[in-house]
């Protein structure tokens, strides 16, 4: 010890006549000073234990010194002390597990071990499940003399192996709600039985028409290791949820790299006297059923009248859908236009549908036609044909076509099997725009699965011909191969094709490669891209006397991930080019134009809280263009932000991205363009969501055109429960030229009807049997507010003690009566047959039978499952009526019944054999005052045991 101290005060000195030479100030003196002895101690001290341990003729050491363990596991250790001295050892040996950490052997030991001698203790802990992953965890073990002066010390670490298990459950599975509830809420318990805190998210999902187009709540939080904690989730009740026939709502919940931990379901219902049959395959949130007529531009000479409409009609054998979009003008220099207008009927196998068509195959097709399908499922075939003009107005010509609109035809054939799909397509079509006659026969092979990827190959052959030559005829092909799918955590994303410059499909002369791979960690991804895109299209077409080549390339690679517990973030740099040689300009010597540039592309998205949400993207770097090879800087960024009604969007860009652009500037003159644009909007829903209102503004300023604005609002009212009215507007304003249209019109919504249904109406009458003689009669009053169950669908009865259920198939169906106040009937059971059904159901006043069922045994007993679950028990009253019930997990059970006597037998049906029914059961007086508990005992039979007398051979009997 006085060694250390002359070094530490030798070093203290010498370093004062450092800070004199170099004038070091006070302050920064005292933090050296105080590194300096923290460096100086710990190094010493590190030297000096070592060469204790080293130099020590005691030797304390565990038989483990690292051990990896899980949760609730005992673990053996056995600590070996050597007395390598001269002398006895005497002393104490302590062990001192951290408090997680159980031990099972005693905590203290007293040794004496002679010169030359040594001792093993063994040792028992208990990695409790509050021992929490992730950390070093000690176990030291200290040896210490009889006076308690330490004499040394060792240790052996606990490593506890991950356990990551969250679990989710809602603590109900249904609610009722009436015209006076205001809101839901649902309890959810989360727990966390394993050893690590978890970082999670709790998602709610509610039908989409109840969320008004918001985001789905979320709640983030960390639950600690072996807690759990009650989440409430709460929404206002809306005039919509009340009038729905119920719905569900989902709990997600995700732990942070976004993988489930469980999921849970709550179905909501209102309780109604009266409602209508709606057939639970068919969503109702998403029912389009629906007529709406409005008006315009009104008081405007553009004004126009617009009639619109779709929906479906169920009939026996199939579904027919419909679609209507009218627009007529007041003035007549415009013919009127039916537009995505048409009629179609669909079976479980065919369906054909008439009128507007749109077909997007290698060539997109639309116009006035008719498609066939019809599926053959014994074979896994499908089969398509159809046909059409060019003309998309179904009840005229369209005025802005200078041309004969052209026709089409085309026919289809898939073959599924379990992990692939082949089809084959034709299409024969005339464009007099293109000036030709094309037809292409195309191939497609799909593997869906393969390895975990999804592979594509197409192969198709082309035929055109000029229109008005029949000698001019240019051959031509594609082809396709597209790869997608994850292996391990690498996801692939590969795309291409080449068609040659005649194909008339859509992507004539083009030859692309589009590549993307992603390696996917818990907390971030790191992927890598390649595109080139090159087009060389070639027509007969006399409209146009040059086609441009054009093509661009794009590299990148990037990252993304979470920071700061929430944000997800990238960057990503990346190189882009492009050429084309579509303009020819004035002062140009080029034909060929380019861009490339050199730039960084990065995102912020950052959810502030449940109902507010903050992005932000953008891209910056230097830039050169044919027309000015110099490298300029560019910029341009987009900013959203929403909170509750309120939403923001901004773009700002400064600098050319573009070879059009740069055109642009050319023309202009300019070096610099500047492009800026703010968006707010809002939206509010009052009256219980019956008046819904938007608004928004948007402003934009572009140095090339100037500043324009344009105004936006919407009103829209429910007057009656499917019927509503709507009001909307938009003003624009660009430089000095402004223009405003109003909007307004009424939309009717539908029913989902089902023509040909055979149906009827229930009628259920609830009433108290006082007199208990099953007939409603002088005295017996009607059970007003009492809640029952159709075939689970709630209802609760009106002041007259009557619910109707309207336009129910035929069928059999159960009624269910809840238990209040004492009042109770069995379920009921009708089958409707004919248009109107009347049922009359008395409440009993009841009682309540408690009971348990108890396996009773001793030690000679047969060893059995000694299940308690779902064994069948049964009330039989004076009239030999019987009323049915079963145990639950621990036994127990429990009968809602009319007040009289009662006797209970247990059904031994699904009782083992060893087992008998105590036959002292005792009759039941049931009254409804108190409740009457009984415990039955279920007794296991004695095994049969055969006793011998055994003599020792060497032990003569007595005589």
């Amino acid at each position: 010890m006085r060694n250390r101290i002359s070094q530490l005060l030798y070093y203290s000195f010498s370093f004062y006549r450092f800070r004199s030479a170099f004038r070091i100030e006070p302050e920064g003196l005292f933090v050296f000073l105080f590194l300096a002895v923290f460096l100086f101690l710990t190094v010493f001290d590190s030297v000096t234990l070592k060469a204790q341990s080293n130099d020590s003729l005691i030797v304390l050491t565990p038989s483990k010194p690292l051990v990896s363990a899980s949760n609730e596991e005992l673990i053996d250790l056995t600590l070996k002390l050597v007395n390598k001295k001269k002398i006895p050892l005497v002393g104490t040996i302590s062990i001192n597990p951290e408090k997680s950490i159980n031990l099972i052997s005693k905590n203290k030991t007293v040794v004496s071990i002679n010169p030359g001698d040594s001792l093993f203790i063994p040792v028992k802990v208990f990695i409790t499940k509050k021992t929490v992953s992730g950390q070093r965890h000690v176990i030291r073990f200290v040896l210490s003399d009889e006076s308690n002066n330490l004499i040394m010390a060792t240790e052996t670490i606990v490593q506890v192996s991950v356990k990551r298990n969250v679990n989710m459950f809602s603590l109900v599975s249904s609610i009722l709600i009436d015209v006076s509830t205001d809101s839901l809420r649902i309890p959810v318990r989360i727990s966390n039985p394993g050893n690590t805190a978890q970082r999670i998210t709790l998602i709610n999902r509610f039908p989409p028409v109840f969320q008004n187009q918001a985001f789905h709540s979320t709640q983030e939080f960390t639950i600690q290791p072996s807690a759990d904690t009650l989440i409430t989730i709460s929404k206002p009740v809306t005039r919509k949820m009340f009038q729905s026939e119920g719905f569900d709502v989902t709990f997600t919940g995700l732990y942070s790299n976004g993988d489930v931990f469980g999921m849970a379901y709550v179905r909501v219902q209102s309780g109604r006297s009266d409602r209508a049959y709606h057939d639970p395959n068919i969503n109702e949130s998403y029912n389009a059923n629906s007529f709406s007529l409005s008006s315009q531009g009104m008081f405007s000479s553009n004004e126009s009248y617009l009639l619109n409409g779709q929906g479906n009609l169920a009939l026996k054998s199939g579904n027919l859908g419909y679609s209507l979009d009218y627009t007529d003008w007041k003035n007549t220099y415009s013919p009127a236009m039916m537009r995505n207008t048409w009629l179609s009927y669909e079976t479980g196998n065919m369906g054909i549908t008439a009128g507007n068509i749109n077909k997007n195959m290698d060539i997109n097709l639309s116009g006035r036609g008719a498609n066939l399908f019809l599926n053959d499922t014994t074979n896994n075939d499908s089969y398509e044909a159809g046909f059409l003009d060019g003309n998309s107005n179904l009840i005229g010509n369209d005025s802005y076509n200078f041309l004969p609109s052209g026709t089409a035809g085309w026919a289809g054939y898939t073959h599924r099997k379990e992990n692939s799909e082949f089809s084959t397509n034709v299409i024969y079509e005339i464009s007099p725009l293109q000036n030709s006659k094309n037809a292409i026969l195309s191939n497609s092979y799909t593997l869906s699965n393969y390895k975990g990827l999804r592979i594509v190959a197409n192969l198709s052959a082309g035929h055109t011909q000029q229109r008005d030559s029949i000698s001019l005829i240019k051959p031509s092909f594609a082809s396709g191969f597209n790869i997608n799918g994850t292996i391990k955590k690498i996801v692939i994303s590969s795309s291409n094709y080449f068609s040659s410059g005649y194909y008339p499909g859509m992507r004539r002369g083009a030859l692309s490669f589009n590549e993307r791979i992603t390696y996917m960690r818990e907390r971030s991804n790191i992927w890598a891209g390649f595109d080139y895109n090159y087009f060389a299209p070639k027509t007969f077409s006399t409209f146009r006397l040059f086609m441009p080549k054009y093509s661009t390339i794009r590299a990148e690679i990037g990252m993304s991930g979470t920071i700061f517990k929430k944000m997800i973030a990238s960057v990503s740099p990346l190189y882009f080019q492009e050429s084309n040689n579509a303009f020819r300009l004035p002062g140009s010597t080029k034909e060929v134009h380019t861009l490339s540039y050199w730039n960084i592309n990065s995102s912020f998205n950052y959810p502030i809280s449940n109902n507010q949400y903050l992005s932000l993207n953008t891209e910056s770097g230097y830039f050169s263009t044919s027309f000015n090879d110099r490298l300029r800087f560019h910029f341009r960024s987009n900013l959203n932000y929403k909170r509750g009604i309120f939403n923001l969007s901004s773009t700002l860009q400064f600098g050319t991205f573009y070879v059009g652009e740069a055109v642009n500037n050319f023309l202009r003159s300019q070096d610099s363009p500047r492009i800026f644009s703010i968006i707010p909007t809002a939206r509010k829903n009052f009256y219980r969501d019956k008046l819904r209102l938007e608004a928004g503004l948007a402003l934009m300023n572009n140095s090339s055109y100037g500043s324009s604005s344009f105004l936006t609002g919407r009103a829209e009212y429910d007057i009656l429960p499917k019927s509503s009215i709507f009001t909307s507007i938009n003003h624009n304003r660009f430089s000095n030229y402004q223009f405003s249209l109003l909007e307004l019109g009424i939309t009717q919504k539908l029913s989902l009807p089902k023509a040909g249904a055979v149906n009827s109406d229930l009628e259920v009458l609830i009433y108290k049997d006082m007199n208990q003689n099953n007939i409603f009669d002088q005295g017996d009053t009607k059970a007003e507010g009492h809640l029952l169950y159709i075939n689970d669908i709630a209802f609760i009865t009106d002041a007259s003690g009557s619910v109707v259920y309207k336009k129910l198939p035929h069928d059999s169906y159960r009624v269910s009566m809840s238990n209040t106040k004492g009042w109770y009937a069995p379920d009921q059971y009708i089958s409707l047959d004919k248009k109107k059904h009347r049922l009359e159901i008395p409440l009993k006043k009841t009682g309540t039978i408690k009971g348990n069922l108890i396996y009773v045994f001793d030690e000679f007993s047969y060893e059995i499952n000694r299940n308690l679950q779902g064994i069948t028990v049964v009330a039989t009253d004076e009239n030999n009526v019987r009323y049915v019930t079963k145990t639950n997990l621990e036994g127990q059970l429990i009968f809602y019944l009319p007040i009289g006597k009662y006797t209970l037998t247990v059904d031994g049906t699904n009782l083992p054999p060893e087992v008998e029914v105590d036959r002292n059961i005792p009759q039941i007086v049931l009254d409804s005052e108190s409740p009457a508990n009984l415990t039955i005992k279920l007794i296991i039979k004695p095994r049969k045991i055969e006793t011998k007398k055994f003599v020792s051979p060497n032990k003569l009997p007595n005589r």
